[in-house]
């Protein structure tokens, strides 16, 4: 097959025009991306003290170095927990919490990044039957306890649980969806890694009744148990 004279006349020119438009093109920047904490190296408004880190390495020896530098910043804050054991320590009444329980073992957790739910606190709070799926939903590491009229968030900071409750409230209120709840948690979520905390993070923005007179829910009887007790009475 020939190839045309006009075709081997074209060809120096490309090459000529690509020569020289690689020339004039300036080399491209490599920009380095800027680097994030790791997850969960969130910075606490409480820094712990020589006291509080040599309390944690006395009594929690044994444990996860995390699980005792989060357990020095909780005893900074709120003092020796009320109750030890081997496996978990206890606080109450503590802050705003009715009760505070680090574990030494917690559960994976992936919503918003991969962590151990070690960390569960509780304050009082009434929950509407029909609004519980939706804070399900929104957050799997939220516990109802309809009877006592608590509400649980279990993660690996203080801050998140706060986090998490203060968006449980907005979805139990009905002022976030499911979805906005979700996306608020990562933003805020992602603010605390850049070090641009939020309040939701450091304060419960809904007011909490110092007992559960008012939350608990004790349920009613079972009908057919008082008709069959009333039965056998009247035999």
């Amino acid at each position: 097959m020939r190839c045309s004279n006009t075709a081997w006349s074209a060809a120096p020119l490309m090459v000529l025009a690509l020569t020289q438009a690689a020339i004039a093109a300036p080399p491209l920047k490599e920009v380095a991306p800027t680097p994030l904490p790791p997850p969960g190296s969130f910075v606490s408004p409480t820094a712990a003290t020589p006291e509080a880190r040599e309390w944690a390495a006395k009594h929690l020896k044994g444990w996860p170095v995390e699980r005792q530098t989060l357990a020095a910043h909780l005893v900074a804050k709120y003092g020796p927990p009320q109750d030890e054991s081997q496996r978990e320590i206890t606080w109450y009444d503590n802050g705003p919490w009715k009760r505070t329980v680090l574990y030494r073992d917690g559960d994976l957790h992936k919503f918003p990044l991969p962590h151990r739910d070690v960390l569960w606190q509780t304050v009082n709070y009434k929950v509407a039957l029909n609004r519980i799926p939706a804070i399900l939903a929104y957050n799997g590491s939220i516990l109802i306890d309809h009877t006592r009229g608590e509400i649980t968030a279990h993660c690996d900071t203080e801050e998140d649980n706060m986090l998490s409750l203060n968006l449980a409230d907005n979805v139990a209120t009905g002022s976030d969806t499911v979805e906005q709840a979700k996306a608020y948690h990562a933003q805020i979520y992602e603010g605390l890694r850049i070090r641009e905390p939020s309040e939701y993070a450091y304060k419960l923005r809904f007011q909490t009744p110092a007992t559960n007179a008012t939350t608990a829910d004790p349920g009613q009887e079972a009908e057919l148990l008082i008709h069959l007790q009333q039965t056998s009475k009247g035999q």
